[in-house]
């Protein structure tokens, strides 16, 4: 067996691990909350639950912490640190169809739209230049840099070349 587990796996074992936790009453919200234990009780109180339902739940939930910890404990100690690093910032829970939209929204722009601090993106502007618009003599109207400079209010070189205002030569 291996030491390891892919990203798949990974992801899989965080969601039992993460249940698990729930039902140790260790994650709510960052803050510890109530054990299967207390539900069971409730539930039992309230008479909304049989014993073979009672029984079945104690043993999923014994039954998850011995899968759970069977599977850790043959991890490589490196690997049982990364999991518990991303255990600590992981967490599983149920949203609406309207939320998860929300959030594919929201990753799908990430994705489509970088977003950096102004300064950043000036520094990185000041090197493209260096490199393409520093004794460049192509017309501003055939290139892309000019257009995305543009759009960004990035300051003109200064030099008032004919070709472009971004041009200039050292």
């Amino acid at each position: 067996m291996r030491d390891y587990l892919n990203s798949n796996e990974k992801n899989q074992f965080m969601v039992l691990s993460s249940i698990l936790q729930n039902i140790e009453g260790i994650r709510n919200e960052g803050t510890d909350g109530p054990k299967i234990v207390h539900m069971l009780e409730a539930w039992k109180a309230r008479d909304n639950m049989t014993k073979d339902e009672h029984r079945s739940l104690k043993m999923a939930e014994t039954y998850l912490r011995k899968f759970v910890n069977s599977v850790f404990d043959r991890q490589s100690s490196k690997e049982q640190e990364t999991i518990v690093k991303k255990l600590r910032k992981y967490d599983f829970r149920l949203v609406d169809d309207y939320t998860m939209q929300q959030i594919h929204r929201d990753m799908k722009d990430k994705l489509k739209h970088a977003v950096v601090p102004r300064e950043q993106f000036y520094n990185w502007c000041r090197d493209i230049m260096d490199s393409k618009c520093n004794g460049c003599e192509k017309d501003w109207n055939t290139c892309d840099l000019h257009q995305v400079f543009e759009e960004n209010f990035i300051p003109e070189s200064g030099w008032c070349l004919k070709n472009c205002k971004f041009a200039y030569k050292k």
